[in-house]
This record gives C-alpha cells, sequence and structure tokens, in this order.
C-alpha cells in the first residue's frame, strides 16, 4: 500500500478490503440517496467485463481510481476486441495532485500492450483534454455509442457525452472507416454504458 505507486490487479480477483475501499471513493465522488450500504460492498464493474483497476494511494488511503472493462463486439461484420475506462474518480480533496492522470495513463498503458484491438468510452465534454493529456485519447466526434439493441438503451448523444477513442491493433487501423462516422453498438445490458 505504498503512497504514490499505481497499483493493479483484476478487479474480480481483489480483496473485498480493496473492493470496499473503492465503493467508498466512488460513492464520496458521486453520492447516492440511499448512501453506501455498511454490511455489503457494491459492485463497481459487471463481471463479465473482466475489469482490470488501476489505483494510487495517498496519506494511507486509496485516493485515485481507474477501471478498464473489456469485451468483443461485431461492427459492420467485423469482430472488434476492445476496452475502456469506467469508473474515474479521484478523491475531491486529492485532485490537481497527478493522481488522475497517473492512474488514467496507467490504465492506458495497458490497454496499448493488452492486445485489444481498440478502446473506446465516454466523458463528460470538459473532461476530454483531461483524457488527452492522460492517454492521447483523442474525441470523435463523428461516432455515436449505443449500449444496447434494447429499446431504452443508453446512447452517447442522449447522454451528452463526447465520445473518445484510440486504434490499436493493426486490425482496427485497417478498418478505420467502418470505424468513423458510424454508430458502435456495445452490446452491454440495459442500463449499463461506457
Amino acid at each position: 500500500m505504498a503512497d504514490d505507486i499505481i497499483q493493479s490487479v483484476y478487479y474480480n480477483q481483489m480483496p473485498d478490503t480493496v473492493r470496499r475501499k473503492i465503493a467508498v471513493l466512488l460513492h464520496r465522488v458521486w453520492p447516492e440517496e440511499d448512501g453506501l450500504p455498511e454490511d455489503t460492498i457494491p459492485t463497481a464493474h459487471d463481471e463479465a467485463l473482466n475489469a482490470r483497476s488501476f489505483y494510487a494511494y495517498a496519506d494511507g488511503k486509496l485516493v485515485s481510481y481507474t477501471g478498464v472493462v473489456s469485451k468483443a463486439i461485431e461492427h459492420e461484420g467485423e469482430r472488434f476486441r476492445l476496452s475502456g475506462l469506467s469508473c474515474v474518480a479521484t478523491d475531491p480533496d486529492y485532485r490537481g495532485l497527478g493522481y488522475g492522470l497517473k492512474t488514467v495513463t496507467a490504465a492506458t498503458r495497458w490497454m496499448e500492450q493488452s492486445g485489444v484491438d481498440l478502446g473506446i468510452f465516454t466523458c463528460h465534454p470538459a473532461l476530454a483534454d483531461f483524457y488527452h493529456r492522460a492517454g492521447s485519447w483523442p474525441a470523435v466526434p463523428d461516432v455515436s455509442l449505443i449500449g444496447s439493441r434494447d429499446e431504452g438503451a443508453l446512447t452517447s448523444d442522449s447522454l451528452q457525452v463526447a465520445v473518445l477513442m484510440r486504434l490499436f491493433s493493426a486490425k482496427a487501423i485497417a478498418h478505420k472507416k467502418v470505424l468513423r462516422n458510424t454508430t458502435i453498438h456495445l452490446d452491454l445490458p440495459v442500463g449499463q454504458f461506457l
């Protein structure tokens, strides 16, 4: 638990004590009306998305977290493996000190080396510059995301979020034309999104 060192482990394999600390951080950043239950640990990521977690400690407590979720999708007749940043959060008392930048940079580096075809996720438009600094993530305004093919699925347009995308593999780069000026279906359960 060394301060200022980015730690990484698969979320599904991490100890409950660390999951609880992540839940506390996420609740601090995005409070829920019902509060944080004392006797359970809310799950940050769908188990099927095999999230990789990147986190940093300062002053003995977990202060910054970035998850990377991964899945395969079908798009324009091609199968692509993608990863996306998820649950990026830094304790408000530790913002502006570089912890978020470090966890996002480490997560991005991991994606680059993981063998996925592309990285894609959404963020509030005001945060796009942060992600560009942290991992060279460009905003792609000509790409829309839709969570699923079900009625009522979440979309990047309805959520008014920026889509950020990087092409990592030779396959994705070769198919750049079908990955731009398009809508990409993430095939997630209703209510989930990147």
